[in-house]
């Protein structure tokens, strides 16, 4: 009776983990799910960390491997429709058909149709276009976007703040991108907002015991900028946050 019972805790504590697990990730975005398979299969061996590649110009003595910054892409892409070529393709229908008297680089872009599911090519699609910046913010809110660059924003948020950064002892263990589905649960309105960069956190949060105790534990702590940030500027970073969460970054959820 006693192994039985064990048993069925050992079960059911099992079961509370995979689901709290199911739940710490589901909401994890495509631009982050693209960084993280670009990490597994290889993608970043040829194109360098996060798609920054130091030297593009033939850095590994056997052709000139592109980053993904957004001048590498342009030159390379010219929509997205040729990204998704790259990927499943290893070369754009433009450029294979196109006469040429270069010979074929020694290393080549591999070709990944029937290795990967349409999710996944979604998702590496959203990934490269987010660290290319291939689709730039319009007039309306570009003021925003440098704002979010000169205060040093995507350094956590990642670019274009569509990044769900790691973030060891936080509540889902990241931090929920701009764009994604988790952050109104941290930031409900404009004032909020507000609230996270003058004060580093809301007062809503600070005085819920479960996430102050989440937020006090949580390797990275938004900083609070206080005065070093104008209203202007923060009405700035507001605009282009709704414009974020109006556009989303790739339909591959």
């Amino acid at each position: 009776m006693a192994r039985r019972l064990a048993l069925v805790l050992l079960i059911a504590a099992l079961a509370g983990l995979a689901g709290i697990s199911w739940w710490r990730s589901h909401n994890v975005g495509p631009v982050q799910r693209g960084a993280r398979l670009a990490a597994e299969r290889g993608c970043l061996s040829c194109h360098g960390p996060a798609g920054r590649l130091a030297d593009a110009d033939g850095a590994l003595g056997i052709g000139s491997v592109p980053s993904f910054e957004h001048d590498d892409v342009t030159g390379y892409a010219k929509s997205e429709g040729e990204i998704r070529e790259w990927i499943l393709d290893g070369k754009p229908r433009r450029l294979r058909a196109a006469p040429s008297d270069e010979p074929e680089p020694l290393l080549a872009m591999p070709a990944w149709r029937g290795r990967l599911s349409a999710a996944e090519v979604d998702q590496l699609v959203a990934y490269v276009k987010a660290v290319s910046d291939f689709d730039p913010a319009p007039d309306v809110v570009a003021a925003g976007r440098d704002a979010a660059a000169r205060f040093g924003c995507f350094a956590c948020h990642g670019p274009q703040g569509r990044f769900d950064t790691p973030n060891p002892g936080s509540l889902k263990g990241y931090i929920p991108a701009w764009s994604g589905e988790d952050f109104p649960e941290l930031a409900r309105d404009d004032g909020e907002i507000h609230e996270w960069i003058r004060d580093g956190s809301p007062k809503r949060l600070r005085d819920n015991p479960a996430a102050a105790f989440f937020m006090r534990r949580q390797a990275i702590r938004m900083p609070a900028y206080g005065n070093r940030v104008g209203e202007a500027e923060i009405r700035q970073l507001t605009g282009y946050i709704r414009w974020l969460r109006r556009v989303p970054p790739s339909p591959g959820r």
